[in-house]
C-alpha cells in the first residue's frame, strides 16, 4: 500500500480529496434539488393546465356553446387541446398544432344498401378529423358528472384525485378530475433531465481536473519552502551554520507563517554564523593573549639562565608583573564565562546605587589623583533602592572608572552623575581625550577588543572589561551605551529600571 510520506503527497491528498468532497456533496444536492425543482415546476403546471380546461369549460357552457346534456368526444378534446396550446410554451404549442389528423382506416369492403361496395369509410363520429390526444396528462383527466361518473376519460373517484368544478349559471354542473403522477416526469421532462445530469457530470469531471492540478501547484508552493527550510537544517546539522534557505520567484513575498519561518530560519543561521565566527575569533584572541605574556615571562627567564640578565629585585618584580597580568586575565575570563553561561552568582537585594557610587568613587579617588585627573560626582535627584547585587555593581563602577584612569592623558577630568528619573535611574562615566573613533564606539563591548592594542597591553587592560560590564548590567535587567563625551573622551551611559 502506497504511503505518502512526504508533505507535499499529504497536502496533495488532503486538496484533492476536499475538492472531490465538495464536488461530490455540490452534484448530489445540485441533482436532489433539480430533480423535485421540476417535479414541483411539472405539478404547477398540470394544475395550471386542469384549472384553464375546468375555466374553459365553464366559458364554453355559460356561452351555451356545449350542452352537458349532449356533449360530445370533440369538444372535450377541443377544449382539452385548447388549454394545453394556451399553457403550452411556444416549441410544444407549435408541435401541438402541427399534429396531423389520423390516417384512414385501411379500406376494406363493407356491403351497402344497394349491393355496392363503398370504399371510403364514413368519417369519424363527432368530425373530428384532429390526431386524439393521448399520453401525459391527458390520460390523467376526465370529465364526469355530479355524481362523479365519468362522462369522458377513465378517471374514476379515490383519494388521490383532485376535482375542479365546472360552473354554468353560477351553478355547479360537473367537475374536470385531475389524478397527480406518481412519478410526476414525462418522457420529455425525463430526457431534460437525462441532458442535464450529463452535462453537470462533464462538468464535475472537468472541475476535478482543474480542483486536481490547483491542489499539486498550492501543494507544491505550500511544500518547496518547508522542504528548503527542512534541507537547509540538515546543512546546519553538518555545521554549514552560513545556510540559507533560497526562495524563487513570488516566493521570497511571502508573509504568512511559512514566510516568517523561512525568514526566522535564515536569521537564526545568521546568528549561528555570526557567533561562529565570534568563538573562532574568541579563541584565536585567547591565544594570541596569553602567549604574550608567557612570552615575556619566558624570554626574562631565559636571559636570566644565560646570564644575560642578573637575578636581581628588579628582575622578580618584572616577573610578578607579568604574572599578575596573566593571573588577572584567566580571572577575568573564568568571569566572562560564568556570566555567558548564567552560572555566575548574583546575590539580589535592595541596594542602594547613590551609596555604591560614593564608596566606589571614594576608594579610587587617591588613584585619579596621583595620576593628575580629577574624579568628580555628580547627584541629579532623589536616589531610589535598586533590586541589584551590591558587589557585582561596585565591580561594574570600579571598571569604568579603572578604563578611565588607564585610557584619560592627564591632566583631565573625570565625571561620574547618578540621574534618578520617574521610572529608571541612568549613570554616566565621562572622561577627557584621547577618544575613540565612531567606528569603534559599537565595538568596545566585544570581547578582547582594543582601540589601541600595543597601549592598552602596556597599561594593563586585558580587553576584557567592558564585555563583563555588559555583562552584569544585563543581568540586571539594564542597557549600556557608548558615545562621545563633551569632554573629549568616551562617554558611558547605564540606565537601571526602578
Amino acid at each position: 500500500m502506497y504511503q505518502f510520506k512526504t508533505l507535499r503527497s499529504r497536502l496533495f491528498v488532503i486538496f484533492a480529496g476536499f475538492s472531490v468532497m465538495l464536488i461530490t456533496v455540490f452534484f448530489a444536492f445540485n441533482q436532489f434539488s433539480f430533480y423535485f425543482g421540476l417535479i414541483e415546476y411539472v405539478k404547477q403546471r398540470e394544475l395550471a393546465t386542469v384549472e384553464k380546461i375546468a375555466e374553459l369549460m365553464t366559458s364554453r357552457v355559460s356561452r351555451a356553446e356545449i350542452k352537458l346534456q349532449n356533449i360530445r368526444s370533440r369538444e372535450w378534446n377541443d377544449t382539452v387541446r385548447d388549454a394545453l396550446i394556451s399553457s403550452a410554451d411556444p416549441e410544444e404549442r407549435q408541435s401541438l398544432l402541427n399534429r396531423e389528423p389520423p390516417r384512414p382506416p385501411p379500406i376494406r369492403p363493407r356491403d351497402n344498401f344497394n349491393g355496392h361496395f363503398d370504399r371510403h369509410p364514413p368519417p369519424p363520429r363527432g368530425g373530428d378529423l384532429r390526431a386524439p390526444l393521448h399520453g401525459g396528462i391527458t390520460d390523467r383527466i376526465s370529465f364526469v358528472d355530479l355524481d362523479y361518473v365519468p362522462v369522458y376519460g377513465r378517471i374514476w373517484p379515490s383519494d388521490d384525485v383532485m376535482y375542479f368544478p365546472v360552473f354554468n349559471k353560477n351553478k355547479k354542473t360537473a367537475y374536470v378530475a385531475y389524478k397527480p403522477s406518481k412519478s410526476q416526469i414525462a418522457k420529455q421532462e425525463q430526457n431534460f433531465i437525462k441532458q442535464q445530469t450529463v452535462g453537470f457530470v462533464v462538468i464535475s469531471i472537468c472541475s476535478l481536473i482543474l480542483c486536481a492540478l490547483v491542489a499539486w501547484w498550492l501543494a507544491n508552493r505550500i511544500s518547496h519552502p518547508v522542504m528548503s527550510v527542512a534541507k537547509g537544517a540538515r546543512s546546519l546539522s553538518k555545521g554549514n551554520y552560513g545556510a540559507q534557505v533560497a526562495l524563487v520567484n513570488d516566493e521570497t513575498k511571502l508573509r504568512d507563517e511559512i514566510g516568517q519561518l523561512v525568514t526566522d530560519f535564515n536569521y537564526l543561521s545568521r546568528v549561528l554564523q555570526k557567533n561562529e565566527n565570534s568563538r573562532l575569533q574568541w579563541s584565536s584572541d585567547i591565544a594570541h593573549e596569553l602567549r604574550t605574556p608567557v612570552a615575556v615571562l619566558k624570554g626574562e627567564i631565559e636571559a636570566i639562565t644565560d646570564g644575560v640578565r642578573p637575578l636581581s629585585i628588579d628582575a622578580v618584580q618584572s616577573l610578578q608583573e607579568e604574572v599578575l597580568m596573566l593571573e588577572k586575565m584567566i580571572a577575568d575570563l573564568r568571569v566572562l564565562t560564568l556570566s555567558d553561561s548564567g552560572a555566575l552568582d548574583y546575590q539580589m537585594d535592595s541596594v542602594d546605587l547613590n551609596q555604591i557610587l560614593m564608596s566606589t568613587i571614594n576608594g579610587m579617588e587617591p588613584l585619579f589623583t596621583k595620576s593628575n585627573l580629577t574624579l568628580k560626582y555628580n547627584l541629579f535627584g532623589y536616589p531610589k533602592a535598586l533590586h541589584g547585587d551590591k558587589e557585582r555593581l561596585r565591580q561594574l563602577i570600579n571598571n569604568l572608572l579603572t578604563n578611565s584612569l588607564r585610557y584619560t592623558d592627564a591632566p583631565s577630568d573625570v565625571c561620574v552623575a547618578l540621574q534618578v528619573k520617574e521610572g529608571y535611574q541612568e549613570i554616566t562615566v565621562e572622561d577627557g581625550s584621547p577618544g575613540v573613533p565612531p567606528e569603534s564606539l559599537s565595538l568596545l563591548f566585544d570581547r578582547l577588543y582594543r582601540v589601541d592594542k600595543s597601549r592598552s597591553r602596556s597599561s594593563g587592560g586585558s580587553g576584557l572589561g567592558m564585555a563583563i560590564c555588559k555583562n552584569i548590567v544585563e543581568a540586571h535587567g539594564g542597557s549600556i551605551g557608548c558615545s562621545h563625551s563633551t569632554l573629549g573622551g568616551l562617554k558611558v551611559t547605564i540606565t537601571f529600571k526602578c
